[in-house]
């Protein structure tokens, strides 16, 4: 006959593989749903730039600004040239 607690050690067991096995089905259908991973891949993407343009208090970065400015500055400079080498 079998041993009620060798029983009750055996439904720990068996709760137990089935919480992992609850775990894995949630981490694999995590893993194909796509469309959820490439928002959050966006997310991700748009808060780094921001980061990246903006300080924390949410005012432009003066060296973002200063690219910016130099940028404008060459296309337009290049925009200049290329009309005054049209009209000639």
């Amino acid at each position: 006959m079998t041993d009620p607690h060798e029983s009750e050690v055996l439904r720990d067991e068996v709760e137990k593989t089935r919480e992992n096995l609850a775990e894995t089905v949630d981490e694999l259908a995590a893993k194909f749903d796509v469309k959820s991973r490439a928002k959050e891949s966006a997310h991700e993407f748009t808060a780094s730039a921001k980061e990246t343009v903006v300080d924390p208090d949410g005012k432009p970065r003066p060296e973002v600004l200063s690219l910016a400015a130099g940028i404008t500055c060459l296309v337009l400079a290049f925009a200049v040239l290329r009309s005054l080498r049209r009209s000639s």
